[in-house]
């Protein structure tokens, strides 16, 4: 087995921390809940595998020592117990038998390795804001990083900001304070179409922003921690947008604080939905068509998308929004912007690519989600 330096030396790392573990009262894990980034092998030959939907795979801890995982299309529980090192940011840690559902989930079965390692955790270090379990004997490293969402424990922490422009501005540059596991939710309507730009700078450099789509809180369109807390780029849809500006979890916890200037800026002119008298809608709802495509949406067995659009012009320009059902019932979507019979824009992260061929367009992101897009649906006809 080759072992890469890099990696021996961060389980040293992880080693030495854990080494010195003084046993200290409360539970650093409990109410917080972890999504899978990656997870590294000490051969070189397996390297390491990133996960590409992170939310596909969450830990959360919960405050009666019990662990609830979602592994792909599968759910799993188990107990853990914690004992923190007197530096606050290691440990040993240690999980139960996870007791977990069996559905077939598609390759590459993260699920079952997940499900199995978990047996073999035995300490933690928190670095930058991520969290990194370590298997027993040189096993591996599982990366996670942290979930800011609405509508669970840390909800509490959530403030909700709207974005204002001065008369006859465009612009914004606001100026504020974050402190802890608090964040800030700002938002501001704008149309398919539009750019927007964001930019922000904090005096903590644990201090990130996430970009938010219509109708989501769960799922990003841009990472700050990704992209140099930096984003320009064309808007996909109608709809409220959100900035949510947090501090990570590691400098949350010690209740750190971050003076910020988030610059915020719309431009271009909308491009508008064909109306109702020229092209008639689905009822009680803003779509002009429907349709079942073809799709592979990643850890998912579902082959077929509802497929829906909102025509801006009758020259391939709109909206197409797919959706599809999770294993676990959880309606999943994908938008994405045509202008001019070309794919410009998505609400999602990964990199997009498309190829035209005679029925219309498959659509890619990052390489392994792929979504055929019928031409009579953008066109009419």
């Amino acid at each position: 087995m080759r072992i890469n330096p890099g990696t021996r030396a961060f389980f040293a790392l992880a080693a030495a921390l854990t080494a010195a573990v003084a046993q200290a009262a409360g539970d650093p894990f409990a109410g917080t809940t972890w999504q899978l980034l990656s997870i590294r092998s000490m051969d070189d030959a397996q390297g390491t595998t990133k996960v590409a939907t992170p939310g596909r795979f969450t830990l959360s801890f919960g405050s009666d020592g019990r662990a609830a995982f979602v592994l792909d299309c599968n759910r799993g529980s188990g107990d853990y117990q914690v004992a923190p090192a007197s530096d606050g940011n290691s440990g040993t840690i240690s999980f139960g038998p996870i007791a977990a559902t069996r559905a077939l989930c598609p390759p590459p079965h993260l699920d079952e390795r997940i499900a199995r390692d978990m047996a073999y955790v035995r300490g933690y270090l928190q670095k930058d804001g991520k969290l990194y379990l370590t298997l027993m004997a040189d096993g591996g490293i599982y990366e996670w990083a942290p979930v800011h969402t609405a509508g669970t424990e840390q909800d509490k922490d959530r403030v909700v900001k709207p974005v204002r422009f001065a008369k006859g501005k465009s612009e914004a540059v606001i100026r504020d304070r974050i402190a802890g596991r608090q964040y800030v939710d700002y938002q501001l309507r704008a149309s398919a179409g539009q750019r927007m730009t964001v930019k922000l700078e904090g005096s903590n450099g644990a201090n990130y922003f996430n970009l938010l789509p219509p109708g989501r809180l769960d799922e990003a369109m841009a990472i700050g921690e990704f992209s140099d807390n930096r984003f320009e780029g064309l808007l996909p849809d109608d709809g409220l947008y959100t900035i949510r500006v947090f501090l990570l979890r590691s400098a949350g916890r010690r209740n750190e604080t971050s003076d910020f200037t988030l610059a915020v800026g719309i431009a271009g002119a909308p491009l508008k939905a064909v109306p109702a008298k020229v092209d008639a809608l689905i009822p009680g709802t803003p779509f002009h068509a429907r349709t079942t495509t073809q799709c592979a949406p990643l850890y998912t067995e579902a082959r077929e998308c509802e497929a829906y659009v909102v025509r801006r012009g009758f020259d391939g320009t709109g909206t197409v929004e797919l959706r599809w059902q999770s294993e676990g019932g959880q309606e999943m979507r994908r938008r994405i912007l045509f202008v001019k019979g070309e794919p410009k824009a998505a609400d999602v992260p990964q990199a997009m690519t498309f190829v035209r061929n005679e029925r219309g367009w498959r659509v890619s992101f990052g390489g392994e989600e792929h979504f055929e897009i019928p031409e009579p649906l953008l066109f009419g006809g």
